[in-house]
């Protein structure tokens, strides 16, 4: 199947159930294969016999996704991999640069995660890049995308923002490291320091990413927000967990009447430098309530 707009051509599965997939705009290559010995050597003679031609992607299926990144010789638990190589020999591969391959890896590792698999991984550190490598990881990056939409094993992208959403799992472990005291943690709720913390990443709008506030009953989250009792916990970026208190009070401050009305919308916005929350036109900055330092030292 040919498609000239995306820039990808991949072939039918061949007797050992190979698929052999590549972009058309770069130089990247993808092998998609079965656990099969037959199968894994004919894909090691075509990519090269060095130990680390490529990227790696080992696929769990059944209940739940579950995907392990980076060089191994351990792990039986999988059904499919998934082999990425720039079509070059061994010697030659830019995926021979660890930098490069690593970096590659942890943004892969990101990329699943947001896209609701458990990822095991064997990359341990985030290398520096020299302005070469940034330009050959971030085409890398492209076509990656490409590769992997096309194979359906993702639907979401990272945007590259610093407001990607974080893995429910790995918020409660940042958090938990930070300090704070967790009880009864869920997927919409939790108890942080004894409070409740509702557990929303947002929607994405035009002008940010939107949070709405509704309900009448004692629990509910706009009534929490008037008693200014909890926190607004966004899984985004750096992870916000901002003081019901200090949203009311801005709230307020652009209108009185707002806690009159059925719902409340407010927006997160991530700048470069800055973290904004929006209510009708009006921002106001709450990067102090950034869980990880924001922004980002590189």
């Amino acid at each position: 199947m040919i498609t000239p707009d995306f820039g990808y051509v991949d072939n039918p599965a061949n007797g050992l159930g190979i698929i052999r997939a590549r972009t058309l705009i770069g130089n990247l290559r993808l092998w998609d294969i079965p656990k099969s010995e037959q199968a894994i050597d004919m894909v090691v003679n075509e990519v090269g016999r060095s130990p680390i031609p490529g990227i790696y992607m080992l696929f769990e299926e059944g209940i739940g996704k579950g995907v392990y990144i980076g060089q191994t010789e351990n792990i039986k638990n999988w059904n499919r991999a998934i082999i990425i190589n720039d079509g070059r020999n061994a010697e030659q591969s830019d995926m021979n640069d660890e930098n490069i391959r690593l970096t590659l890896e942890n943004y892969l590792v990101n990329l699943f995660k947001v896209n609701r698999y458990k990822v095991v991984t064997s990359s341990i550190r985030t290398p520096g890049l020299s302005s070469t490598q940034n330009i050959i990881t971030m085409s890398f990056k492209d076509e990656i995308i490409i590769l992997l939409t096309r194979k359906s094993k993702i639907s979401k992208v990272l945007t590259e923002k610093g407001d990607d959403e974080i893995y429910n799992d790995e918020v409660r472990k940042i958090i938990e490291r930070k300090g704070y005291s967790i009880k009864n943690w869920g997927k919409i709720e939790a108890i942080i320091n004894g409070k409740t913390a509702f557990i929303r990443p947002g929607s994405s709008k035009k002008i940010g990413w939107q949070i709405t506030f509704r309900g009448a009953k004692p629990n509910s989250f706009k009534t929490l927000l008037e008693k200014e009792n909890g926190f607004l916990l966004v899984p985004r970026g750096p992870i916000l967990l901002i003081p019901l208190s200090d949203i009311k009070r801005f709230v307020l401050k652009v209108d009185k009447n707002a806690f009159l009305r059925d719902t409340m919308d407010i927006f997160i916005k991530f700048h470069e430098d800055r973290i904004m929350l929006i209510y009708k036109s009006n921002e106001f900055n709450i990067t102090k309530h950034s869980i990880l330092p924001f922004p980002h030292k590189i």
